[in-house]
């Protein structure tokens, strides 16, 4: 069996106020081609499939046409829902779908039954699992002490009952402590939303959404497919890809990553303004991308937006970068720590790290240690 692996759609969404919906349109074609060319079984996305809970117009029409075209093709589709989706709209007639071979998860009421989808080594269970919070959770295992993310998460899984003798998948969306994370993504103060990759072990293959960024987690193929596109200035040295998975007999799998490439690439152009003219000039990118411009002028250009954009007419934003822009820098990050005390610092310090707060003990050890170090100064 072959399965792809997606997320982070986000439907609908803007780039500074540049629309993305032909972008997406022309990425989700560009796949499903794929799709076709490498005779792909499944089709999993994992989350946030619209940019806001209330879908656009525009990008229930670019979902529409896409699956409509793996259903022409007969490849199946499991769908769950994330942070920016809403479940109840998502899911919305999902269960009228799945004669055509689209799968949608339901709003978390405690029990997740897998889909089950056969080939000739047996049964492989899809467990979909939407996003989750820890009231949520809480709500349906009122007896269970679930005080954070990850206790939330664990006992989700816990109560699936995997058969682990057999093939599972899970597809979730939920951020992990070592993520690797993005701009765009929404994030919890400190990562208290974070999750261990261990919840995970006892699946072949979890498949997740929600950070931006493709990468593989731990050693229980435990992976991030990331966003088909980018979607903010921190993804500039990212190359989308979609993860291409094989599945054979249990325990052997294999995952390729599959280049996405797209209608408008998101790039960054550092020089004066005369150099970016000349260059622009020489340049052999589509003129037509995302361009994030840093200006290293020593003194602010009149109309420097109006000059970029007849070169390049989707420059998203100027920024620059000069001895002025530096020490104002500087200058702000000084204010900035010299409001806080140093007992705050650690803690962020900390939580930044270890992805959860410190307890009180921790709190009074240091804070005995600040009392002797700045009593002795």
């Amino acid at each position: 069996m072959i399965l792809a692996h997606i997320s982070d759609l986000h439907l609908g969404k803007s780039l500074h106020n540049f629309s993305l919906i032909e972008d997406q349109d022309y990425i989700l074609e560009q796949i499903a081609g794929i799709l076709l060319e490498k005779k792909v079984d499944v089709l999993i996305i994992a989350g946030d499939v619209y940019d806001k809970n209330v879908a656009p117009e525009a990008g229930i029409r670019v979902l529409r046409k896409f699956l409509g075209r793996l259903v022409e093709a007969k490849i199946k589709v499991m769908i769950i829902s994330g942070n920016h989706d809403s479940a109840e709209r998502l899911t919305f007639g999902g269960e009228f779908m799945t004669d055509k071979g689209i799968y949608f998860s339901k709003p978390y009421d405690g029990k997740i039954e897998p889909v089950v989808v056969t080939d000739e080594y047996g049964p492989v269970n899809f467990y979909l699992l939407p996003f989750v919070k820890p009231l949520i959770v809480q709500h349906y295992f009122e007896d269970e002490e679930i005080n954070s993310w990850d206790a939330a998460v664990r006992c989700a899984v816990e109560h699936m009952n995997i058969n682990t003798s057999e093939r599972n998948i899970i597809i979730a969306h939920q951020n992990i402590m070592s993520a690797e994370r993005c701009e765009s993504e929404e994030v919890y103060i400190g990562g208290q939303d974070a999750v261990s990759d261990e919840i995970f072990r006892d699946f072949d293959y979890t498949a997740l959404g929600h950070i931006h960024r493709q990468q593989k987690i731990g050693k229980h193929n435990v992976m991030f497919s990331g966003t088909p596109l980018k979607y903010s200035t921190s993804e500039f040295d990212q190359e989308k890809v979609m993860p291409l998975i094989t599945l054979k007999e249990k325990g052997k799998i294999e995952i390729d990553l599959i280049p996405l490439k797209p209608k408008r690439d998101l790039r960054k152009i550092a020089g004066t303004l005369d150099e970016i003219m000349r260059m622009s000039e020489k340049d052999t990118n589509n003129h037509e991308d995302f361009i994030d411009i840093i200006l290293t002028d020593e003194n602010e250009v009149m109309d420097a937006l109006t000059t970029l954009r007849s070169v390049y007419p989707n420059v998203i934003k100027i920024t620059y970068d000069n001895k002025a822009s530096r020490a104002a820098e500087e200058t702000e990050q000084l204010g900035a720590m010299n409001a806080q005390n140093p007992m705050e610092i650690f803690e962020a310090f900390y939580t930044s790290r270890r992805g959860a707060d410190m307890d009180d003990e921790q709190k009074d050890y240091v804070n005995s240690l600040i009392e002797k170090i700045w009593g002795e100064n």
